[in-house]
């Protein structure tokens, strides 16, 4: 599957605070979700939304709330993902 350059810069964004010693799982778990999500869709390639949909669905329940922050962070609209979090 292939990724656009903007959905693999912001999984490295990801995975850059991410504890090394979980990195590579969380690495592949992400990926997998994302292609996994892609293909449902019907899409060729993961894009942006994609990838933060797979990162919503991969995060604990517990620690979501702490998601729109993130995604601030990476420089994303936390507003324009406010139906993942319903």
């Amino acid at each position: 599957m292939n990724w656009n350059d903007a959905a693999e810069d912001l999984l490295q964004s990801i995975l850059a605070r991410t504890p090394r010693p979980i990195r590579e799982g969380k690495e592949e778990q992400l990926r997998t979700t994302a292609e996994r999500l892609a293909e449902d869709e019907g899409k060729n390639r993961v894009g942006v939304q994609t990838v933060v949909e797979a990162w919503v669905k991969t995060t604990p329940e517990t620690l979501r709330s702490e998601l729109p922050r993130e995604l601030e962070q990476a420089g994303l609209d936390a507003g324009e993902y406010g139906y993942l979090f319903e």
